[in-house]
């Protein structure tokens, strides 16, 4: 037997004939053969070698027996299993039929009726299993066997052996039972309890693919896929094929809500919902898009489509036929997006209006608690897009959609503005102003006011007195703000940017000290300066302070002034409680601020009050649907408290939204490693991202490097710095002089000398770089480093001491993870193994950037790693791995 191993065609011999391959997949290779006894075909599947030995085969054995009692005529029976030689199989009837995956490629779409026939059968063959506590958790068009047209499903209860066999040692075999594009998002989260609703869901998955052709969430990666399904509405059905009834697309969005107790309790009940179709066959006529009305032809289509609806309600009535409730809007009219508006104006210099009045009339509708507003990140997105509102307000989840577009001629102001209804594609209000460039303000306010009312919201007479008040009188200063906010918004935070958004903002309150508005905007921007560390001098965060204590001076109720003001107590004296004192304050008046939400996140998390931090951010990503900077967060909050596969899934959401955030994707990557020790999809990760990309500190120079310092490749290492193109890598964690990694380099290479020397190049680096920056934690750390890998001990063991002292390393439980995680580093180095693993054993037991698999990798362990205690907390943290 040529494609079979020898070793078990040899051990099998005496019971079965192995003819040939059939086929393989992640968990095993199955080949057929002859049962000698019965003179029949079978199919048997072998375990992959290394998922065998991981399993163990009693326990295997044992858990498989379960799945052999089980006797229904849409359940492929279990002949035999075994232990042949090492090799763990199973035995079943060869199906000479196909699988529904074989029709599917051979026809993509099925016939309605044999896609509900064939779910119903799988349905009873589950709900059977089921009743005897056994769910399958791999159901997919490969499992699911057409004999004589009739479904039987395959391999039912091997997955929950293997699971049960297996345990903690899957993960160390790389494999994950279940597949991506049908397994239940709690499946997917690693769940370890599933019930018959994960293959509720399952099926649901394989039905909506026999309709519309493929499963209703695809991706390029198995994360892709699992991501999508944590955070994306299930695609529409009918969109893809219209003459779907409404009860079967209803009855398999149910089956595929992502809380299990949103499902259908059984498979009985899915299949009897599906069942249900014909009664209301009549309203699965094909729908047809409306797109927008303001399109004269569009208009007409709209008519057409109405006139044929109404005839064909007609008709139903006619023949006494129910008729359902036409499908109410998702979303309420109060979910509000405001569209980019288009800039009409001949004149470069004016083209500031549209994104000015646009920004600011988002920064209105803000204030009103009643409404929920997706921010301006979100939105840009869309800035000259010609899909369909509906297809917009779709992916954005809102009722109500705001376009607009701006002119300045000859000294006027043209702006036109209309609220369309996301359902309808009617419009609610809209409205043309022709006013003189000092209404500004006045146009923005009234447009506010307008959209208020026309969506239904209430307003306080707090909110209404808000909304109608002018921030400065002076016409010339708010055009000015404007233009400054226009710069400031900018994508990136580039330094420029804000520099010259700086200089707008000193303009405008040149003509006018008192506007408030502007004073709490300049002290952000400053703010944004020292903590980004373009500006990290005393001086820029005194003039932070200045600048929100004269906004709130100006106007004690502002919330603008309040969020400067708890900026000022978050970047510039890392006073964080104080600093959520005043986000509150301004939470009164900014309610559906995305940006405020985040912050209220950001600071939550350096006090460690993680399920705060996750509420915060989770409601940022609400209001900015399409914002990769609030999936970006959240990836970097679940990576630091373990949760390694939500932090993947968060990670994939943002590159989705943004495919070009490779720092994103290095986060990502470095995920796995944290998790599970593999370097490769860094690796892959790094090679994606091209040489020239404009790289904002060397941050992806520095991770080139430490992949290349966890490879222990020295030589590698020492070409890789030699060419980077920045002599220190400075990001917000780490300030690492490339002579410090030439110095590991040289010590993989067991070059003491050339080591020495890079260790002195570094030393004399950041030792410049304290004079000037004398209190920042990241030097002190890289210069510990640099005295340890001298020598100097008690020199070393100093700065170790000042890092224990710092603020940030007792009261910061987000950053100072990084401080310990350096200070044992150092102390490793310096010879205080004991103090080295005090700090590791704390970062281990608690949210922190180190694992065991980081320990095992980076060779700056090296000194302590013969350390029995050190060989305790690996053997500790690896058998109870954190979740």
């Amino acid at each position: 037997m040529a494609d079979a191993p020898a070793a078990l065609v040899a051990a099998l011999r005496d019971r079965y004939q192995v003819e040939r391959e059939l086929g393989h997949g992640g968990m095993a290779t199955v080949y057929l053969a002859r049962d000698l006894k019965h003179n029949r075909p079978v199919a048997i599947k072998v375990l992959r070698p290394e998922l065998a030995a991981a399993l163990g085969s009693e326990r295997f054995l044992r858990e498989i027996e379960l799945s052999a009692r089980l006797t229904h005529p849409h359940i492929l029976p279990l002949h035999d299993s075994g232990d042949a030689g090492g090799f763990l199989y199973y035995v079943m009837p060869y199906v000479e039929g196909e699988s529904l995956r074989d029709r599917l490629t051979r026809e993509k779409q099925l016939p309605l009726e044999d896609a509900l026939r064939i779910t119903g059968e799988v349905a009873d063959a589950l709900s059977y299993a089921h009743d005897h506590d056994i769910v399958h958790r791999d159901i997919k068009p490969e499992n699911i066997l057409l004999e004589s047209g009739h479904a039987v499903v395959a391999d039912f209860g091997i997955a929950r052996a293997i699971t049960a066999a297996g345990g903690d040692k899957l993960t160390e075999t790389g494999l994950a039972v279940g597949t991506p594009a049908y397994m239940s998002p709690e499946q997917g989260m690693g769940e370890p309890q599933l019930d018959r609703r994960s293959d509720v869901y399952a099926l649901g998955c394989v039905v909506y693919e026999m309709l519309a052709g493929t499963p209703p969430f695809t991706g390029s990666t198995a994360q892709a896929i699992l991501a999508r399904k944590s955070f994306e509405p299930v695609p529409s059905l009918r969109v893809v094929r219209e003459t779907v009834p409404a009860p079967v697309e209803h009855a398999i969005q149910r089956a595929l809500a992502k809380v299990p107790a949103d499902r259908f309790a059984t498979a009985t009940q899915f299949a009897e919902a599906l069942a249900q179709r014909e009664s209301a066959a009549m309203s699965a006529a094909p729908t047809v898009p409306v797109r927008l009305a303001r399109r004269s032809y569009q208009r007409v289509l709209f008519l057409v489509v109405g006139v044929l609806a109404v005839g064909s309600a007609l008709l139903m009535l006619r023949l006494r036929r129910e008729v359902p409730a036409p499908a109410q809007p998702v979303y309420p009219r109060t979910f509000i997006a405001v569209l980019p508006f288009q800039n009409l104006s001949a004149e470069g210099s004016q083209a500031y209006f549209a994104g000015g009045l646009h920004d600011e009339l988002l920064t209105q509708l803000t204030k009103v608690a009643a409404l929920q507003v997706i921010s301006r990140t979100s939105v840009m997105g869309y800035q000259g897009t010609r899909k369909p509102i509906r297809q917009i307000a779709e992916e954005l989840g809102v009722g109500s959609v705001v376009e607009g577009t701006v002119q300045v001629a000859g000294g006027r102001l043209r702006v036109n503005v209309q609220l369309i209804d996301a359902a309808t594609d009617a419009h609610l209000w809209a409205e043309r102003y022709d006013r003189r460039l000092d209404d500004a303000f006045a146009i923005q306010s009234e447009v506010a006011q307008q959209i208020v009312a026309a969506v239904g919201a209430a307003l306080t007479g707090a909110e209404q007195g808000s909304l109608a008040a002018a921030p400065t009188a002076n016409a010339e200063a708010y055009r000015l703000y404007l233009q400054g906010r226009e710069y400031e918004t900018r994508p990136g935070a580039l330094q420029q940017n804000l520099q010259i958004a700086q200089r707008f903002y000193e303009r405008a309150l040149a003509l006018d000290q008192g506007f408030s508005v502007a004073r709490a905007a300049l002290s952000v921007l400053h703010g944004e300066m020292f903590w980004f560390r373009y500006d990290p001098s005393p001086t820029r965060a005194a003039r932070q302070r200045e600048e929100a204590e004269a906004a709130l001076r100006l106007a004690p109720n502002l919330p603008q002034a309040h969020v400067a003001m708890g900026l000022v107590h978050y970047w510039g004296r890392r006073d964080y409680r104080r600093a959520l004192d005043e986000f509150a304050i301004a939470l009164n008046g900014l309610p559906g601020d995305a940006a405020l939400w985040g912050w209220i996140g950001a600071v939550q998390r350096r006090l460690g009050n993680w399920d705060d931090v996750l509420r915060a951010f989770v409601k940022a990503t609400q209001l900015n649907a399409r914002d990769a900077r609030w999936f970006e967060e959240l990836g970097n909050t679940f990576q630091v408290v373990h949760r390694y596969a939500d932090a993947v899934r968060a990670y994939d959401r943002a590159l989705s939204l943004a495919p070009d955030l490779y720092e994103d994707a290095i986060r990502r990557a470095k995920t796995y490693t944290l998790w599970q020790g593999q370097l490769d999809t860094l690796r892959a990760a790094l090679s994606r991202v091209p040489r020239n990309v404009g790289d904002t500190g060397g941050y992806v120079d520095a991770q080139r490097a430490n992949l290349l310092l966890w490879e222990r490749d020295g030589d590698g290492l020492l070409q890789e710095v030699q060419n980077a193109r920045f002599e220190v890598f400075d990001g917000q964690e780490f300030f690492l002089p490339r002579a410090l990694y030439a110095a590991w380099a040289h010590q993989l290479r067991s070059d003491r000398p050339a080591s020495t020397g890079a260790f002195n190049s570094a030393f004399v680096i950041l030792d410049s770089a304290l004079s000037d920056l004398p209190s920042d934690w990241r030097l002190h750390a890289a210069r510990g480093m640099a005295l340890a890998g001298l020598g100097r001990r008690d020199q070393a063991l100093r700065e170790a001491e000042w890092l224990r002292q710092s603020a940030i390393y007792r009261e910061d439980a987000y950053e100072s993870p990084h401080l310990a995680e350096d200070r044992a580093q150092i102390l490793a180095r310096a010879g205080d193994a004991r103090g080295a693993l005090d700090e590791i054993e704390q970062l281990l037991a608690k949210p922190s950037w180190l694992s065991v698999h980081m320990l095992r990798l980076d060779p700056r362990w090296d000194p302590i790693r013969d350390q029995p205690r050190f060989v305790t907390l690996l053997a500790k943290y690896t058998v109870n791995p954190s979740p």
